[in-house]
């Protein structure tokens, strides 16, 4: 594995669980070649992604981690605000700019919004949606648009499948490797198996058995911060269930030190903090102008910062906080990137996926589906046609 995890204070009692077949999305394979050949028939400078939820959260991880690299201007819309909108078509030309909503039912209001505003204003369109006969693949039947079959997976799940790979293609990723990097992570957390997925679930599990129902996530690198709302969805929507799962929420780290950690040290006992860190940051030495280093901060000398680099200073800031919860024996976990790649994308998305779904089976719940969300939509679109 390309990422290490340690806990402390979270013992297990071994549970059990039901022997489980292996998940649709860890057997499916994807035809990268069909990908990056209609890929490669694009021509443009400017890549609008448009999707909601699991349509969108595994491509903006990608997006994250490899944005120094990529050469076109990738912008995602997940909302219909038209301030948002208009500021897109401002600064991005129809004739360079690439638009491709998501949508596995097609159905998606916000989607299909979103993509009437580029579409009045002849944006070129690239659809990926399941063959259906959902709103979407009926707007492709109609425009007689090239586009990209959505597999039966739920969104969440879809990391490793067209509905990631085929904007990160686009955006100039190497999906082999991303593809390559999940098929290794899945095949070392199959069911049946000990293995690092099913035992970070069962403790955190555990964890919540004993009272601590919140999961804190820190994520101390810019570049892994676009692992954060995916790592909610999946824990959220495949876990919390029947009166069942944690609640996960996040920040960058150091700055959410300077607010939550006050929740987490004075407030109710109840958050595990789950800490996310990486060891291969850019190499920047911290340097001191000669006329400033005599000057003092909390009563040491400002030339003593230039012992470390940047990446030091901030995982020093990490070890702080660590340590404090330690001292007090709470529970907390620390999942480490030792190297940022393509593949180790690919294990990181793959990894999180299946430590979902053994976080469901071990309370029970059906992983797959997400019964309680669709009121509130019902609700949101009957209100368009009132």
């Amino acid at each position: 594995m390309s990422f290490e995890i340690q806990t402390e204070n979270m013992d297990t009692e071994g549970k059990e669980i039901a022997q489980k077949e292996t998940p649709k999305f860890a057997e499916y394979s994807p035809d990268l070649e069909e990908i990056k050949e209609k890929a490669s028939e694009k021509e443009f400078e400017n890549l609008i992604v448009i999707g909601n939820g699991g349509s969108i959260t595994s491509f903006r991880a990608y997006l994250y981690a490899f944005l120094p690299e990529i050469d076109k201007d990738v912008r995602l819309v997940t909302t219909m605000d038209p301030d948002y909108l208009n500021r897109l078509s401002r600064e991005l030309d129809e004739e360079d700019t690439l638009v491709v909503p998501i949508s596995k039912s097609g159905e998606t209001v916000g989607v299909i919004e979103a993509l009437m505003f580029f579409m009045k204003k002849d944006y070129e369109v690239f659809p990926v949606t399941s063959d259906n006969d959902g709103a979407l693949r009926s707007i492709v039947e109609e425009e007689g648009l090239d586009w990209v079959e959505h597999p039966d997976i739920g969104g969440r799940f879809t990391g490793a499948v067209e509905t990631a790979l085929v904007p990160a293609v686009l955006a100039g990723m190497d999906v082999d490797e991303i593809r390559s990097g999940a098929e290794s992570m899945y095949g070392k957390l199959e069911p049946g198996k000990e293995n690092a997925a099913r035992d970070l679930a069962e403790k955190l599990f555990e964890a919540e058995e004993n009272g601590y129902t919140d999961i804190l996530t820190p994520f101390y690198s810019t570049r892994m911060f676009g692992f954060y709302p995916l790592f909610v969805q999946l824990m959220h929507e495949t876990v919390c269930k029947e009166g069942e799962g944690q609640t996960v929420y996040g920040d960058l780290g150091p700055e959410y030190q300077h607010h939550t950690n006050q929740r987490m040290f004075g407030g109710e006992e109840n958050i595990v903090p789950l800490f996310f860190r990486t060891e291969t940051h850019e190499h920047a030495e911290i340097e001191v102008p000669e006329g400033l280093r005599d000057i003092e901060v909390r009563g040491k000398k400002l030339e003593g910062l230039e012992r470390n680099t940047y990446s030091q200073a901030l995982k020093s800031e990490y070890i702080g906080v660590k340590h404090a919860v330690s001292e007090e024996e709470r529970p907390n976990a620390t999942l480490t990137l030792e190297e940022l790649s393509y593949s180790s994308a690919g294990e990181l998305v793959a990894f999180m996926q299946y430590l979902a779904v053994y976080s469901a089976w071990f309370r029970g719940v059906n992983p797959f589906n997400q019964p309680d969300v669709e009121k509130s939509k019902d609700i949101g679109f009957e209100e368009r046609f009132r």
